[in-house]
This record gives C-alpha cells, structure tokens and sequence, in this order.
C-alpha cells in the first residue's frame, strides 16, 4: 500500500501549530491524497467530499493552506519530491527483506552440506528444483547459467537515458526531461525491475499513455485547472502505473 513520510517536525511548526486541529486533520487528509497521486484528478467538489466538508468550507482551507504555503493553486503539495525518495517503496523493501532470508537460507545450506558454491546470486530461489548437467532434478541445485560457474546472470543495469530517449520519442508532446535527478532515476529503476524489463516494454507503454486523452492533455480539463499531461516521473510512480496499466485513464 502506498505510503508517505511524516516528520516529526509536524508537531512543532509554527504554520502547522497555529491552526486548529481541523485544519492540521485536512493538511494530513491532503498529504494521503497527494501520496495516492490523486490531486490531480480530483475537482474541488470531490476533494470536498474526500475531506467531508462543504464547499465553503473547501474554499476556507484552500485558502489557508495557500497563504501559509503548504500547496499551490492546483492543490499540489509543495516541495513534495524533496521530503519524499523512491526507496520509500514497500515492495523494494519487502524485496530486500526476502533477499537476505535466501542468502541466509544458502549459506546455512552450504555449511551444512558443504556441497553448494557460496558465489550464488540471492535471487536465485534455492527451494525449487532445477535440472542438473545430467539433466534430472535435483533440490537445491543451481542452475549452471554459463555451463562453468555455476553463477545466475546478472540483470543488464538499467538504461535510464535510452528510456529517456524513448519517452521522447513516443510522447513528443509531454514534458522534456531536462535533468535526471536521484528521484527520478529511483522510480525508472524501480519499473525497470518491476514492471519494464526492456525497451520495448517501455514503448509499448508510452504508446498506451498516447491512447489517452486525459494524460495527453487532450481531454477537457476540470473547470479552473489547465490540462493534465503526464510527465515521465508521474508515469513512473507506481500507483500512477499500475493506474495506466489498469485502464483507468482510457475510459
């Protein structure tokens, strides 16, 4: 489930303690909204009632949270990216969580058997049999990958500036990425990893993101906000993927 850091920072800022605690649940509510990348499909009526109040009462907060500098005009949290990382992903740390137990896993296994190579790659998953040089399955083998050590592949490193290109090349009309920043080669790595193996893959989903009106800035946008066009580090998140892979922008 996605999720957001919250400093601790929070319970003594002047511009956050210098309003009620209505006000301090709303700017919470608006930080759940904004990690859920949904801000920025949402229209005042229905962040109105994600937040359960009226619209005057929208309008009161909207006001507030502006003049005190915690959003801007489309409701867009500021300084968002900077207090937020990639890494922050559940899935990468459940990940890494499961890498250590196998290594931990292989490693009892080779001293008690003595029978196993200790250069393994931890993503090899040592409780599934696999086929041996004679070619019959044997628990807790390797697979001979290059027929000599015995050693997995390693996973070709991510390309982010032929990805770049890519985004480019298929989406001409979205957002030029001027700069690779860490944020935003986190997120490319993390769909690399993921979801998007190869180049290809990643056209093909640039091509599905073309098919869309609302994130190529062709729909009509919502009354008082410009046209939503997706740009490449929006498309990266992961609730935003899984958003376009589902279809949910296609209707």
């Amino acid at each position: 489930m996605p999720w957001f850091r919250m400093y601790a920072e929070f319970a003594n800022d002047a511009k956050v303690q210098s309003m009620s605690e209505v006000m301090q649940r709303r700017l919470i509510m608006i930080f759940c909204l904004r990690c859920s990348d949904v801000t920025v499909t949402l229209c005042d009526e229905e962040l109105a009632f994600h937040l359960r109040i009226s619209d005057a009462e929208l309008a009161e907060t909207k006001a507030l949270f502006m003049r005190k500098g915690f959003i801007g005009k489309d409701w867009m949290v500021k300084n968002w990216e900077k207090r937020q990382y990639a890494s922050d992903s559940s899935a990468a740390r459940t990940r890494a969580y499961r890498d250590r137990k196998k290594n931990v896993a292989v490693t009892s296994h080779v001293t008690n058997s003595d029978a196993l190579d200790t250069d393994t790659d931890t993503d090899t998953d040592t409780s599934i049999p696999v086929a041996n040089a004679t070619g019959s399955g044997t628990e807790g083998s390797l697979p001979a990958a290059d027929g000599i050590s015995g050693k997995a592949p390693k996973r070709p490193a991510c390309p982010f500036e032929e990805i770049v290109s890519v985004y480019h090349e298929a989406l001409p009309q979205h957002p030029h990425v001027e700069k690779l920043t860490d944020t935003r080669k986190g997120l490319i790595r993390q769909r690399w990893s993921q979801d998007l193996p190869t180049l290809d893959a990643w056209r093909n989903y640039f091509t599905d993101v073309q098919a869309s009106k609302f994130l190529t800035g062709r729909s009509d946008p919502r009354p008082g906000k410009p046209p939503f066009i997706a740009d490449l580090e929006w498309l990266c998140r992961p609730s935003s993927f899984a958003k376009v892979a589902e279809g949910k922008y296609h209707r």
